[in-house]
């Protein structure tokens, strides 16, 4: 936190208050102007996963409990995708094992077919490398498939911090998502499931903590 703070500094940031990422995420809904109850944060972003929960009571928020897996993230939903491209060129084009720059390539292809399958049913993608081309079919089924051991990893995590919070999924009253990965249609079904409600997802979820953390400021001005 400190360290946080000297960087702001250095920048020539006024630092008025620190506040972590799912107490930031809650404020940008306004949930601080809710009735009291308990909030679940759901946080999967590029590269990790975390989940909170938080009580409000008396416009404060605190936190009974958090988990993650640090090891656990979107791009997990990437390698999934970018070895099954390149497993088809191998197979398709008679091609040996896919160097490091290859499988680059495949990454960003796949990352581009997880975004596109996130707002269509099916799609279809070329990969071009070293001039020998290669063309990928892919429908949601397949993708959501792939990713379902990642998701589900995190819906153990979940009922595991619920049950730290010493707390019932029935006892929370809404769930925020944050990060770019819970833009997968996929991922906010299982949220929905684990819940028991449909999370809020309005506020952009790349953006949410940093709107959260912009609106505290302004009440501190």
């Amino acid at each position: 936190r400190q360290a946080t703070k000297d960087a702001a500094r250095l920048a020539g940031l006024l630092v008025l208050r620190l506040i972590n990422e799912p107490t930031a995420a809650a404020l940008a809904y306004g949930l601080d102007k809710d009735v009291e109850g308990l909030y679940a944060v759901y946080d999967f972003g590029g590269g990790t996963f975390d989940i909170s929960i938080l009580r409000m009571e008396k416009g404060v928020f605190q936190v009974l409990a958090t988990g993650g897996d640090s090891g656990l993230g979107g791009d997990d939903f990437d390698h999934e995708v970018a070895q099954r491209f390149l497993d088809e060129r191998s197979r398709d084009h008679d091609l040996g094992a896919a160097s490091p720059r290859d499988t680059k390539v495949a990454l960003m292809m796949a990352r581009q077919a997880k975004e596109d399958l996130s707002i269509a049913e099916t799609g279809e993608w070329e990969l071009d490398i070293n001039g020998d081309r290669s063309v990928h079919k892919m429908d949601r089924a397949t993708f959501e498939g792939l990713i379902a051991p990642y998701v589900d990893r995190s819906a153990v995590i979940c009922r595991g911090v619920i049950a730290d919070a010493g707390v019932t999924v029935e006892q929370i009253k809404g769930v925020v998502l944050v990060g770019g990965s819970t833009r997968v249609p996929h991922v906010r079904r299982r949220v929905a499931e684990i819940f028991g409600s449909e999370p809020l997802s309005d506020i952009d979820p790349d953006e949410v903590v940093a709107v959260g953390a912009a609106l505290q400021a302004e009440t501190l001005i």
